[in-house]
């Protein structure tokens, strides 16, 4: 079947509503094309079935016409014209940015501002609260301090030998070195036992001593090595035998353990007590008697052990010392009216136990 072309759609293109040449040239085309199908049609006629496909696609071609639209030219231009126009409207979309950022900036200015004041505020009232707590905390001290001066006084009206029972007090002794008439060191008690009394029944002044884990004899003490060889040589002719020997011996300090405050205020005095003592009583053995200067300081540091109050001491070691090193001194003090033999042998006993009390001190 074939159609009439009066009868087919055509396909119109219009710009802005109106018609151009293109639809004329088009016509012409299809009428030139369809004069050809008939020429093609006469010399090879199709068979049935090409003749529907052909009508089909004709009807297809119907059904597909519709009208294209196409700007006008004059439009595109003012299009481009209007794209070109857009770029300043650009330029001033950034004047709004550069205020936001003027903006920001007096915000950030502003923020700033509060931060400053508010840092500044925390610092005044932290420094203010600072100087009460300093205030609360010396009044705390004065309260304190109020309290422990207050404890002494009511505790000076307590009975003196419960102040002198409290062994709270660690103490150390010192040093002492003195020269010795040494009669001999033994090994075991029993043979230290046995020489003793050997001493004691001839009537000789002598001392037991511990040494080192032995026993040593001592038979004198002097301030110095000479005068200490004088009293060796004269112990030898009071029959003492086998012969001793003068040296100079050193009793080490150490651990006191726990004493009270006067126990350990004559511990600390003990070695210059001594010393003091030992110098009257090699002086007296010497000259027969002793300076004012000593017999002066002799009586000071007996005034200064009246006051500890030895009887009161708890410790059986510190008390038997000094209790022995007061009766050294106030016997040396006493030479200086008289010098005799039997005096200077009181000091030379008293001195000696001190000796043997002071080692068993700690241990």
């Amino acid at each position: 079947m074939t159609e009439k072309p009066e009868s087919r759609k055509t396909i119109t293109i219009k710009i802005n509503g109106k018609d151009r040449p293109f639809q004329n040239k088009e016509s012409k085309m299809q009428s030139a094309e369809q004069k050809d199908s008939k020429k093609s049609e006469t010399a090879n006629p199709l068979p049935d079935r090409s003749v529907e496909e052909v009508a089909a696609g004709s009807e297809a071609i119907e059904d597909e016409s519709f009208d294209w639209i196409l700007p006008n030219e004059d439009e595109s231009d003012d299009i481009k014209e209007f794209q070109l126009q857009q770029a300043p409207n650009k330029k001033q979309g950034k004047l709004p940015k550069k205020m936001q950022k003027g903006s920001k900036r007096n915000l950030s200015k502003g923020m700033v501002a509060s931060i400053f004041f508010a840092v500044f505020f925390a610092i005044v009232l932290g420094t203010g609260f600072g100087f009460v707590l300093l205030k609360m905390v010396d009044t705390d001290k004065t309260a304190n301090a109020v309290n422990n001066s207050a404890a002494p006084t009511q505790a000076a009206g307590t009975d003196s030998k419960e102040q002198a029972a409290s062994g709270t007090i660690a103490a150390t002794k010192g040093e002492i070195s003195t020269f010795v008439v040494q009669y001999g060191v033994y090994t075991t008690k029993a043979s230290a036992d046995s020489e003793f009394n050997k001493l004691s029944d001839k009537g000789i002044i002598a001392q037991k001593v511990p040494v080192d884990g032995k026993t040593a004899i001592y038979l004198g003490v002097a301030a110095d090595l000479d005068s200490a060889k004088t009293l060796k040589t004269d112990k030898e002719a009071d029959g003492v035998a086998p012969s001793p020997y003068a040296k100079e011996m050193i009793f080490a300090g150490g651990d006191a353990g726990k004493v009270s405050e006067a126990e350990k205020q004559f511990l600390d005095a003990a070695p210059e007590i001594y010393s003091a003592a030992s110098s009257a009583l090699t002086s007296a053995y010497a000259d027969g008697s002793i300076s004012a200067d000593t017999v002066k300081k002799l009586e000071e540091q007996q005034s200064a052990l009246d006051k500890l109050k030895i009887s009161d001491f708890k410790d059986g070691a510190v008390k038997n010392a000094a209790e022995n090193l007061a009766g050294s001194v106030s016997g040396a003090a006493a030479l200086s009216k008289d010098g005799g033999a039997a005096k200077q042998e009181a000091v030379q006993k008293a001195l000696l136990a001190f000796l043997a009390n002071y080692v068993e001190i700690g241990s």
